[in-house]
């Protein structure tokens, strides 16, 4: 699969020729199947994601764990923001 290369320069009087008109099918079934492989690509992702989750102890994701980090001498936050409406760190 090759990359689409649109004619940007049409002019009112230019002729279409066979060429173009092979360019824009080419790019047609160019687009559907990069969709279709999309569209494997994020049900092969839900999949995989269901069965993470799936695994998980008792709804893990969705638990809540609070502490005040007074036990930890040193803590390295790798993703995370401050929650300002709730002045907190979340992490």
């Amino acid at each position: 699969m090759s990359s689409y290369n649109p004619k940007l320069d049409w002019k009112y009087d230019d002729d279409v020729t066979e060429q173009d008109i092979n360019r824009w099918e080419q790019g047609i079934a160019d687009a559907h199947a990069q969709i279709a492989q999309l569209s494997a690509d994020v049900s092969n992702l839900k999949t995989r994601m269901n069965t993470m989750e799936s695994v998980l102890p008792e709804n893990f994701l969705y638990n809540k764990f609070d502490d005040d980090l007074s036990t930890i001498s040193a803590i390295r936050v790798i993703r995370g923001y401050y929650n300002e409406a709730q002045s907190r760190l979340e992490v």
